[in-house]
């Protein structure tokens, strides 16, 4: 769990917990727009969890530090 967002599911309750490829870290730390678009895509079609609208995302966890989201 070096890199990872985690969240709760809007619609369901659930925790989620997404583990970050070094790309989508990249995307992450890039901090515009386009690049967390991006950073959605990339996690959509690796993972099959749509965040956008989907998850609130609470923590982050890079490089073992975790941090409140925003």
């Amino acid at each position: 769990m070096n890199n990872t967002l985690l969240g709760t599911h809007l619609a369901t309750n659930q925790p989620v917990e997404i583990e970050l490829i070094p790309q989508e870290v990249q995307y992450y730390h890039s901090g515009s727009n386009r690049d967390w678009n991006k950073l959605c895509d990339s996690i959509l079609d690796r993972t099959g969890i749509e965040i956008q609208g989907q998850i609130e995302l609470e923590y982050v966890i890079i490089n073992g530090n975790k941090r409140v989201f925003h």
